[in-house]
Parts: C-alpha cells; sequence; structure tokens
C-alpha cells in the first residue's frame, strides 16, 4: 500500500487545493507542479528556523519545507481563506496526522464546507488509536465534539493536555520504544509511562496560574468505525455537510479518510441510518477488542488455525496432485499395451490365415493331376498379394 496515493487518490495535479501542516513532508508540493497553498500556524521563517535546531532531520527534509501561504489555526481555517478572497474556490484540502490534534472538529469541517466548491473532497491521513501511543485511551465521543463545538474551543484544554500524557503508551521494538507502530501488535510489548504524578502536579500548576498557553495534545482518539460515527453523527445533526466517501485502515498506524462536500443535509439522513449507525457501533467494538489481549490471542489462534486448515489444503493438494501422475502413467502404459495386443492380434491373425492358405494350397497341390499342378502355386500367389494388401 502506497500511503501518499491512498491520501491523493482523489486528487490531481490540476486542481486548486490547500495542505494543512505539511511541515518537511509536503503531500502536495509546489515544485512537483501541484496548485496547492500552505497553511500552517507559524510562516515558513519560523518553521525552517526550527527545522535547523532539529539534529534528527537530514538537509534533505529541511529543503522540503515549503513557503506558508496563509498561517495562522486551521480550526478556523474559512476565516483565513476569506481574508485572501477565496472562499468556495477550492478544490481540495489534504492532511496528514493534524484533525486529531484539532480543539473544535466540527467547528474546522464547518469552516471546510465555506472553502470548498461544491463537491469538493478532504483527504486525510489520521492515526489510528491501536497502532500508535493512544493505544490506552478511550475512543473520542460525539459529546466531546459538542462541548467543543458550544464552547468554540480554539485551544486544546488542560485536561485534554493530561489525557495526551496520562497512559502515553510505547511499542517495544527490540528494545527501543516506538510510540508509532503496527495494527496488531503484541500487547504484551505495549506499555504506558509511569508519568502520572508529574502529569497530574503540572495540571495543578498550570490551572493555579491560569495559563492560557497553547499546549499541543491529541484531542481525539479514533479507530475507522468510531471516527466514521462520529463524522456520520455530525452531518445527521446538520452540524457539517460532508458524506462520507471512503474510510479505510492500513496496516500501520493510518487511517485514510476522504469527504465530500454535500450540498443538502438530507443527504446526511438516509432512511435506514439506524441500521447504519448500529453496523458501526458494533464495528467500533470489535476493533477496540482487536487491540485487547483476549482479541490479539484470538486472531492469533484464528490465523494459526486458518493457517493449518491452508496447509491441510496444500497437503491433500500434493495427494491429489500425486494420484493423477500417478494415473497418467498408467493411462500411457495401457495405451502402450493396447498397441502392443493390437499389433500382436493382428499378426496373429496373419499368421492364422498363412496357415490355412498354406494348408489349402498344400492339400490342393497333393490333390492335383500333373496338368493342374501349376494352378494352386498360381492362387497362392494372388492369395499372398491381396494379404499383403
Amino acid at each position: 500500500m502506497d500511503r501518499r496515493n491512498e491520501i491523493l487518490k482523489y486528487i490531481s495535479k490540476d486542481q486548486l487545493g490547500i495542505e494543512i501542516g505539511p511541515y518537511h513532508s509536503p503531500l502536495t508540493p509546489k515544485r512537483q507542479g501541484y496548485n496547492c497553498l500552505v497553511m500552517d500556524v507559524f510562516d515558513g521563517q519560523t518553521i525552517r528556523a526550527r527545522a535547523a535546531e532539529n539534529p534528527a532531520l537530514s538537509d534533505d527534509k529541511r529543503s522540503a519545507i515549503e513557503d506558508v501561504d496563509l498561517v495562522g489555526p486551521c480550526t478556523h481555517i474559512d476565516r483565513l481563506v476569506e481574508k485572501h478572497g477565496h472562499l468556495g474556490q477550492f478544490d481540495y484540502i489534504v492532511s496528514s496526522h493534524n484533525f486529531e490534534h484539532l480543539p473544535n472538529p466540527i467547528r474546522f469541517l464547518q469552516g471546510c464546507a465555506k472553502v470548498l466548491k461544491p463537491g469538493g473532497v478532504i483527504s486525510m491521513a489520521i492515526p489510528d488509536r491501536r497502532a500508535c501511543y493512544d493505544y490506552f485511551r478511550p475512543f473520542s465521543r460525539l459529546a466531546d465534539w459538542l462541548d467543543a463545538w458550544f464552547q468554540d474551543r480554539s485551544r486544546p484544554t488542560l485536561a485534554q493536555a493530561f489525557d495526551d500524557q496520562w497512559v502515553r503508551a510505547s511499542y517495544d521494538h527490540h528494545g527501543v520504544p516506538h510510540g508509532s507502530f503496527f495494527l496488531g501488535a503484541d500487547p504484551k510489548l505495549v506499555s504506558s509511562g509511569m508519568t502520572i504524578e508529574k502529569d497530574f502536579l503540572l495540571w495543578k500548576e498550570r490551572l493555579a496560574n491560569s495559563d492560557e498557553q497553547y499546549y499541543d495534545a491529541h484531542c481525539s482518539v479514533f479507530t475507522p468505525a468510531t471516527l466514521e460515527l462520529l463524522l456520520r453523527d455530525s452531518a445527521y445533526l446538520g452540524l457539517i455537510e460532508f458524506e462520507v466517501v471512503e474510510i479505510s485502515s492500513s496496516p500501520g498506524v493510518d487511517i485514510f479518510v476522504h469527504l465530500r462536500s454535500i450540498a443538502s443535509e438530507n443527504s446526511a439522513r438516509p432512511g435506514d441510518y439506524r441500521l447504519i449507525r448500529d453496523a458501526l457501533l458494533h464495528r467500533a467494538l470489535d476493533e477496540g477488542a482487536r487491540a485487547s489481549t483476549i482479541g490479539f490471542f484470538n486472531e492469533r489462534h484464528d490465523v494459526l488455525a486458518m493457517r493449518s486448515e491452508n496447509e491441510k489444503s496444500q497437503e491433500n493438494l500434493s495427494t491429489l496432485d500425486a494420484v493423477r501422475k500417478e494415473l497418467d502413467i498408467v493411462r500411457s502404459e495401457l495405451v502402450s499395451v493396447r498397441a502392443a495386443l493390437k499389433d500382436s492380434k493382428d499378426q496373429e491373425e496373419m499368421a492364422r490365415r498363412d496357415a490355412q492358405l498354406l494348408g489349402s494350397t498344400v492339400s490342393e497341390l497333393y490333390n492335383s493331376t500333373s496338368w493342374h499342378i501349376t494352378a494352386p502355386i498360381r492362387a497362392l500367389k494372388r492369395a499372398i498379394k491381396r494379404s499383403a494388401a
């Protein structure tokens, strides 16, 4: 699976778009011919200065950083775009691992609807809770999104900043901890950092000081089904004007999301929505269980059982193939035997006819008179010629 292709599958270079927070890994870079504006909370100069201080970044990655066209938080993306006079003119909005950081997802999506043309798309990669440091966190609820929207929240709360660290998980890959890993990781190799006391004291301190600084955090936590449920419920309530085109998971950490703007909220209220919703709720439970120790054991057991059945099937196929080969050999030998028998019968019949002919000739010679002596010999020659023919 090509990650970039999955994100950009509904996007082309001739379209006008916006990429949110690409940093050093733009998906739609101008240097490759994309007609795309960059949006970030920092300007290009600040981003490059921060990148220069990061020893983990190579020169190639630093050189990939593009100028920022729209500077500001994307929660109010429509306000930034309106300043440039481009509302309703964009074909797409693309982002990678930004949506989960948004303090007010509903407000962001409402702004996107104003920025995009009718039928415009939002394409995103979002981390799957089961394959990143959100591993032990509960799923985000619609109530969380609604509360942020009612309050017109523009920054993560202190509670969200605490939650981001409270049970922050890592995967032990041969002694090296990783905060981003893959679906199906062995739960025994996933553990949380023991920072609860420090995080608690930090929350108290910030609260006491009325700290209003912006503390970045994963404000939302998803699996594919829980994310789809939040999006569809928000559309059903008439809060956002988007329909789900496609939501899919990857073997790694990404959930790929594609939404399309719609002209009417009626299309977001299908008659069978209760059935759709129930199916998503059950899928959400199944997806959450997959990351548990029991779910991991059951899935592994099922895989081993399937592998055993496949191996048995392969053995049966091998045996059947061997039997077929033996039958082919027997058939070939039978054909040879039949041919030999046919030849033998033909030879036997010819010898029998020759013996009869010779016998009758001798008899005729024995009983003939001298003036008839040559007649049987001539008859014998004629008979031999007919047999040969």
